[in-house]
């Protein structure tokens, strides 16, 4: 199916904008946002890059952005007004599939759709990031853990790749340098 592929000056849904860092590769004038492309984040006060969500398009040796694939920060692409898409090139593509009514092609299928989930932990006295904190990331829905783990040095926690939303996961941290107190 094809996506949409970010383009130049991206919207995300924390209120940024993720502009293209390359020039030559464009597409009717739009020029390619790709992984590693980043931009301050207004909502999380932080760099924030685009995470890598697959190999079917590379350009300039990094892979081109689709609309909804993540920012470091948790922020997600958003599409825009105008757009440029591209198919990835399946091996079940043909000229049958391709035609399909055109509402078909325009509705997106969630059902299996894989979210990727990445936390970073900083200091809010310090703004430095917080590595080694052990971290849990729970459901929020039926507070099930997920996935436990302990950030990096950059404060990041392990990507998780699951079908829950960043929205409906919950992420709890444990101080294990303080006492804990009694019950």
């Amino acid at each position: 199916m094809a996506k949409s592929f970010a383009i130049n000056m991206a919207p995300t849904n924390h209120g940024g904008v993720v502009p293209a860092t390359q020039s030559r590769t464009s597409q009717e004038g739009n020029l390619f946002v790709r992984a590693g492309d980043g931009h301050m984040c207004p909502k999380c006060k932080c760099w924030s890059v685009v995470i890598k969500s697959h190999d079917h398009v590379i350009m300039d040796g990094k892979p081109v952005a689709y609309v909804g694939d993540k920012l470091s920060c948790g922020a997600t692409i958003m599409p825009q007004q105008f757009h440029v898409v591209g198919d990835s090139g399946s091996p079940y593509s043909s000229a049958a599939s391709s035609a399909a009514p055109v509402q078909n092609s325009l509705v997106e299928d969630k059902s299996n759709e894989i979210h990727k989930v990445q936390f970073k932990l900083v200091d809010v006295d310090t703004d430095q990031p917080l590595s080694a904190m052990l971290y849990e990331i729970h459901s929020k829905e039926s507070g099930k853990l997920l996935v436990q783990g302990y950030t990096d040095k950059n404060g990041m926690t392990a990507i998780y790749e699951s079908e829950h939303t960043p929205e409906s996961v919950q992420l709890i941290t444990v101080d294990l340098s303080k006492p804990l107190d009694p019950l």
